[in-house]
């Protein structure tokens, strides 16, 4: 069974969940009453930069993934579907059943503003099981600590489509072309019929995923323009894009409707050095990084639980407001990024590993931590 291995994609997935993590972190400070950095736009965007870098990623791996398959074999998209389903299907629907049926009836875990009454919740539980997260999020009212569900439904729509996309050999490059140009023209398009249509397909950002699976085309058939990526003046520009994107020193003003595909584009760069270039300029290749991006799916869904946590507990035994302000920031955040990784590494070993192993079954090309055991 052929082996893949990218180094520094965990490391990438950790800075993806750590983005995450500050921006609910500053936003639940702010609904609890707490000094906060969400009145500066920075902390307030970093959570849809970090979403952004987890669809890019996403889509170069799965793409490259699937590209290599095709050249052992016709792509067996049951085994590709059974292979998600494993992987995302069983913590995607724990915490569906938690935001629904636990959290509300538990005091502690209410939060000002961002709880809400969970009374006639029918038509929002119907969303998130048919793995339409993002539309109840959008129409309808949020359902506190299951909301961040809705990125990972976004992933699984668009894998329904993209396996049968690759399996098109033939121009396959023009056709994901094609279809980011579609998915803009729809996102340029959606406002002149619907402010909240708007939302949902900017919030459904396909165009994060097909950019990756196109950087991923790249590096498989395409040396040329790699080598240019891979030259070091191109790599010191997108880093300085990616920090100045990052803390929002970009004022794209007529652009803002592509800032999403444009932050996606620098992203997808990155990741080609970052996981493909011999001689990048910063390597993500530790084993720290290694440890807490295996543990990335589980530091994004159960983080807003160690957020609560560490908010509300930590004043019954730390007076916060005698704590100058880095110290205070510095607490919370340490605590619950030690807090949020506990939980996900209890949860990656007695619960998620368990479907990991029946992944293996269905699986044509080891990546990963696959990789490496087998």
């Amino acid at each position: 069974m052929k082996k893949i291995e990218f180094p520094g994609l965990n490391g990438v997935r950790f800075i993806a969940a750590l983005l995450v993590i500050v921006d609910h972190t500053e936003l639940f400070k702010s609904y609890l009453g707490y000094p906060t950095l969400w009145a500066n736009s920075y902390s307030a965007y970093l959570g849809a930069f970090g979403v952004s870098i987890f669809f890019v990623l996403s889509g170069f791996l799965i793409t490259y993934l699937l590209l290599e398959e095709q050249q052992e074999a016709p792509i067996r998209i049951r085994h590709f579907y059974l292979r998600r389903i494993l992987r995302i299907w069983p913590l995607y629907y724990l915490i569906l059943v938690l935001g629904f049926f636990v959290i509300p009836h538990l005091n502690f875990f209410q939060v000002p503003i961002y709880s809400s009454d969970m009374g006639d919740s029918l038509n929002r539980l119907l969303l998130f099981v048919g793995l339409a997260a993002n539309v109840a999020f959008v129409y309808l009212p949020t359902v506190p600590f299951a909301n961040v569900l809705w990125s990972v439904a976004v992933e699984e729509q668009f894998y329904l489509i993209w396996p049968h996309v690759v399996r098109i050999k033939r121009y396959l490059l023009w056709i994901m072309l094609l279809l980011l140009a579609g998915y803009l023209a729809l996102k340029f398009y959606s406002g002149s019929l619907d402010r909240s249509f708007e939302l949902l397909v900017i919030r459904t950002r396909f165009s994060a995923m097909i950019i990756g699976g196109i950087g991923a085309y790249l590096v498989f058939r395409q040396k040329a323009i790699i080598q240019f990526l891979y030259r070091r003046g191109v790599q010191v520009g997108l880093w300085v894009l990616f920090v100045c994107m990052g803390m929002d020193w970009i004022p794209y003003h007529s652009l803002a409707w592509l800032q999403d595909e444009l932050i996606s584009l620098v992203v997808c760069g990155l990741i080609l050095n970052i996981a493909t270039n011999p001689r990048t300029l910063i390597s993500l290749e530790n084993g720290l990084f290694a440890y807490l991006g295996k543990l990335s799916y589980g530091l994004y869904v159960y983080h807003l639980f160690a957020v609560v946590l560490v908010l509300k507990g930590l004043p019954a035994i730390v007076d916060m407001k005698a704590l100058p302000t880095w110290m205070g920031y510095s607490l919370t955040l340490g605590l619950i990024l030690i807090l949020t990784t506990g939980i996900s590494h209890l949860s990656y070993r007695y619960f998620e590993s368990y479907f990991l192993r029946k992944k293996i079954k269905f699986t044509t090309i080891l990546s990963g931590d696959l990789a490496k055991t087998k």
